[in-house]
């Protein structure tokens, strides 16, 4: 029994490990070392926006085929080989190479974290969760996901200021982060059975008509897009606080970093409350919540003297969306969704719902750029509530086509 436990505890460390460290060239480093990047590459902001455009291009393309994969072949061995991919390309990073090679590097890991990656992660997820603890194992990996980011970008923060040198301290860091994902490779293929990655050869073209007659999966995807929209629109919580407050940029950036520190509780949390009470049930409470807490940005004037609501809301906002995003695949089960088709339908929801990552930048840039700021804000948050309101009727639509099913688990 111990030992059953301990594997299990040692699968879940490689899912939220793993999940963190191969999105540390794509994402982190720009996020984290932006300054330091331009400093030691020689890139220019032009540049560095090309790197991480045509990063987001290749995700974008590549969900639908990478859930394709995942009901193909093993998630096990899909995702081993994603890591040891992408391990291999940030070693290349290290080496501080020209534009042109870095813009290949980053098209690469578009494909290896992506294509072979993001659907096999959730399905291995949906099997580690088994039937009844769905809410639990996609809580989990979302918890575990941002207490495995809080502590490895905290540890490379201060590993980078005590190195004291940009050319060496980021050379460092980009290979430890490559050695790392490399071993979460070798963990992943010794902690998972086979049986763990069950996978069933079926027909590509077949699974995916299947997938597309059935309501659920847009119901799913609508879903995952009313959520993900408001991640999408936070990330300007931090620009409103500094435009809208006045408060200072660190504050604005710690603002947003708590996002990272609140995920584990509410991750973790939402997946107790949703095995407890059901999945679809949890995320429409959320949702109701969500819509209220991001109007409350749209409607409140920027007024230094409500700085403690800003604070309130955002911590709030950031919890509900840690919740959410932990659970809305997790209603695969409440859903029907057969086993051997969840990499199929993983792939068509994150297609479809993960577009804000598209089109918010840029309305949101043209609202900014229109209108005063209290104003632009005002619309963008706006839009956030909208968002929101659309995920709960869609929610209402889901418990509702699948009453019989959702009451037999609940």
């Amino acid at each position: 029994m111990k030992e059953g436990k301990m594997k299990r505890f040692l699968q879940l460390i490689c899912l939220s490990v793993g999940a963190t460290v191969i999105y540390f060239v794509p994402i982190h480093l720009r996020s984290l070392f932006y300054v330091p990047m331009q400093e030691v590459f020689g890139y220019t902001n032009t540049q560095i926006g090309n790197l991480a455009g045509w990063y987001g291009i290749m995700t974008i393309v590549t969900y639908l085929p990478g859930g394709w994969l995942a009901d193909k072949y093993s998630a096990r061995k899909l995702l081993a080989g994603s890591y040891i991919v992408t391990g291999l390309l940030t070693l290349v990073m290290a080496l501080y190479p020209p534009y042109e090679v870095a813009l290949w590097i980053f098209i690469l890991v578009g494909i290896s974290s992506t294509l072979t990656f993001w659907a096999s992660l959730l399905k291995l997820t949906r099997q580690f969760g088994k039937d009844k603890n769905q809410g639990k194992a996609f809580g989990s990996l979302e918890g575990g996901r941002g207490l495995a980011a809080t502590i490895i970008f905290a540890a490379s923060s201060v590993l980078f200021t005590k190195i004291g040198n940009a050319w060496v301290g980021l050379r460092i860091l980009i290979v430890v982060f490559g050695a790392v994902t490399i071993l979460v490779a070798v963990m992943t293929l010794l902690v998972f059975d086979e049986k763990d990655a069950d996978h069933q050869a079926t027909n590509v073209f077949h699974g995916f008509l299947r997938s597309l007659r059935n309501p659920n999966t847009w119901l799913i995807a609508f879903i995952v897009m009313g959520i993900y929209t408001v991640h999408a629109i936070s990330q300007y919580i931090a620009p409103f606080a500094t435009n809208a407050f006045g408060t200072s940029v660190l504050i604005g950036s710690l603002l947003s970093q708590s996002k990272q520190w609140v995920k584990p509780l509410a991750g973790i949390g939402g997946g107790i409350l949703a095995d407890r009470f059901g999945v679809s049930k949890i995320l429409l409470i959320g949702s109701v919540l969500l819509a209220a807490s991001v109007g409350v940005f749209a409607w409140i004037p920027g007024n230094s003297q409500l700085f403690w609501l800003l604070v309130v809301n955002t911590v709030i906002i950031f919890l509900l969306l840690g919740l959410l995003r932990g659970l809305y695949f997790a209603d695969l089960n409440e859903a029907g969704i057969e086993w051997h088709l969840t990499g199929t339908v993983i792939g068509f929801a994150t297609t479809i719902g993960m577009l804000g990552d598209v089109f918010v930048p840029f309305l949101a840039g043209r609202l900014l750029d229109h209108f005063p700021a209290d104003k632009g804000y005002t619309y963008i948050f706006g839009m956030g509530v909208v968002s929101s309101c659309f995920a709960v009727i869609m929610l209402l639509i889901f418990r509702k086509y699948n009453k019989q099913r959702i009451e037999d688990k609940e």
